[in-house]
């Protein structure tokens, strides 16, 4: 299951992505059980590179190459983040 943000840029900076998707992942791991959440995004996106890492998520180092976009396309590189249940419940215990 993937998690995602998109806002206006009028609206970046505030602290909306991080927030909604700290509830996203608190919803998957509790109500869902989900074992596990991922998100991706562009290799040049690194504001959503620091709200994953802000929530916890992990870089999995498995770059992807998007299969809508041309190789060539500056968005086409993708990075992967993934959080577990586990590593979720660590983090709400302060470990």
């Amino acid at each position: 299951v993937e998690i995602a943000w998109r806002l206006h840029k009028d609206y970046w900076g505030q602290g909306y992505a991080t927030e909604a998707a700290r509830a996203a992942l608190n919803f998957a791991f509790t109500e869902l059980s989900l074992d596990e959440v991922v998100s991706f995004t562009a290799v040049i996106n690194k504001r959503s590179q620091l709200v994953m890492e802000r929530l916890g998520m992990m870089n999995t180092r498995a770059n992807f190459y998007h299969p809508a976009l041309d190789p060539n396309h500056r968005l086409a590189e993708h990075v992967l983040y993934n959080m577990t249940r586990q590593q979720w419940n660590n983090q709400l215990a302060g470990l």
